[in-house]
Parts: C-alpha cells; structure tokens; sequence
C-alpha cells in the first residue's frame, strides 16, 4: 500500500510491501513502538532511534522528534486518486464541508441551505464537555446543504454543513 506523507510541505512516497518499507522506491529499514495509552512513542530508522510524541490536528499529525516539531499530511492511493479526479473542488479551501472536530451536542443551527456566508460567520454551535463550541466558515461560501439539526447528537467527523461549488454559487 502507498501513502503520500508531506512533512512540512515536502512531498514523499512511502510504500508498505510485503519485503519492508520503501521510501521514495528506497527501501529502509523502520520501526515505530508506541507507548499504549499516551502520545509517545520511539522511531528507529536503520540503526538510529529516536523518541517521538505526536497527535492528530486538522488534515494530519504534529509530530515532535528529537526535539524537532514537524506537521505531517498522509494521503492513502485511494485518498490521493479521489482528490485527484475531484481537482479543485476537493483540494480548496473554500469548499471543505464542515465536519464535527468533537462529539457532541448540536444546540444551535445558524445558517440555512443556500444562505451566503462570510468568513468568520457562526455556521452551528456543538456542546462538548460542557462548553459551547461556535464553529464558523472559513472563508466567504454559500451554504449547500445544513445536514443536522438542532438537539442532534453528533460524532466526531460527523458532516454538519455542505458549502456550494464554486461553478454552483
């Protein structure tokens, strides 16, 4: 299986066979060991190691490694071959549909389908651990489609609210 990482802005192919790992069509010897129940772990790169902490953010991981902070996209063939046919449509900013960044509890809707935004403006607000999270657009959009309702219960990743095309605005 291919992933395509980016680490920092710079694009490389890694490449999971049944020989080993492949990096840029090298192969090189890796292991990662997590820590069970924590973000550390432990990198060893052919007879080098190195300890590591990481977690998800929005479109990857941070990653910090011996004390260098880096920001990680991974993109599987599928993924990448999916973003490639949609063209712009996937890849621009001002078209990402809004998802839920936790579970939680709709309390607010505050846009309607076909309404134009700004960015900055309160699309739906998301109760999670007892704290009210107003989420915004990013940038100006017309809104496709509101795809929960006020009350509802949500799941992280959850699709909340469809921004139109550009072709359709």
């Amino acid at each position: 299986m291919k992933y395509y990482v980016t680490v920092d802005g710079e694009a490389r192919e890694v490449e999971l066979t049944e020989e080993g790992l492949q990096l840029d069509g090298r192969p090189i010897h890796a292991e990662l060991a997590s820590v069970p129940g924590t973000p550390e772990g432990h990198l060893r790169l052919g007879d080098r190691g190195y300890p590591l902490t990481g977690h998800r953010v929005e479109g990857g991981w941070e990653i910090e490694i011996a004390g260098r902070k880096l920001r990680l996209g991974v993109e599987d063939e599928r993924a990448r071959a999916i973003r490639e046919l949609a063209g712009e449509w996937a890849s621009s900013p001002s078209t990402r549909d809004l998802r839920a960044p936790m579970p939680g509890l709709v309390v607010r809707v505050l846009v309607d389908s076909g309404q134009v935004v700004s960015a900055g403006t309160g699309l739906v607000v998301v109760e999670a651990m007892k704290m009210e999270n107003e989420l915004v657009a990013e940038t100006d959009s017309t809104i496709a489609s509101v795809e929960v309702d006020e009350g509802e219960t949500v799941n992280q990743n959850d699709l909340l609210v469809t921004f139109a095309r550009k072709s359709e605005t």
